[in-house]
């Protein structure tokens, strides 16, 4: 398995979340649980990932990136931004606004216009559909000398491994936040920190 390091890092990440967004009273108006919904498939998503990168399947691991990233957004807009016939029409299946749209509704309604999501859409988002898509990132990784099988960079792994730590993090401070429990903020923003501090071998 390539960069064991960042996969353990992942892996107590998961754990930790799990340990504390598990039992939280959520509120049940439609709004929070659509949103509640959102978050929760994200960290699925970001186990999933943990799982795929143990398996060594970096292809399938790459390509869930994207479906992370685009569940947290959707969380986030519909619980902040969405209006009651933006709400209506998710719920028969539509969404009528690109991924960068509903990045910058969100950013502007919490006051952080071309935030943190803003700068992830722009560094990451060509490369997320690409490995999603089946595009030539994707497919050029898949051959050895004289053999196909998959060869993905360390850096790749890493990039990866990161940006679903990073992002499930903020799936887990959103059920925080609409559980109400302003006693694990403490926690969490120490959480937020240790893992975005470098990563070193045991």
């Amino acid at each position: 398995m390539q960069t064991p390091v960042e996969h353990a890092a992942l892996v107590d990440l998961v754990r930790w979340i799990d340990d504390h967004t598990a039992g939280l009273t959520l509120p049940t108006d439609e709004r929070s649980q659509i949103a509640i919904g959102c978050f929760d498939v994200a960290l699925e998503h970001q186990a999933a990932i943990t799982l795929l990168h143990h398996s060594e399947l970096y292809g399938s691991m790459l390509a869930l990136l994207r479906v992370l990233s685009e569940s947290l957004v959707r969380g986030l807009w519909l619980h902040e931004c969405a209006t009651e016939v933006e709400l209506k029409n998710f719920r028969k299946g539509r969404v009528e606004k690109s991924f960068a749209t509903l990045v910058n509704e969100y950013e502007t309604k919490i006051g952080t216009p071309s935030g943190v999501l803003s700068g992830f859409k722009i560094s990451a988002w060509t490369q997320m559909n690409d490995f999603t898509h089946t595009g030539f990132l994707q497919v050029s990784r898949r051959h050895k000398p004289g053999r196909v099988e998959a060869s993905y960079p360390d850096q790749d792994l890493t990039n990866a491994l990161g940006a679903a730590g990073a992002l499930g993090l903020i799936a887990a401070g959103q059920l925080i936040a609409i559980a109400g429990r302003q006693d694990l903020l403490p926690a969490f923003m120490e959480k937020i920190s240790a893992y975005a501090s470098p990563k070193t071998a045991a």
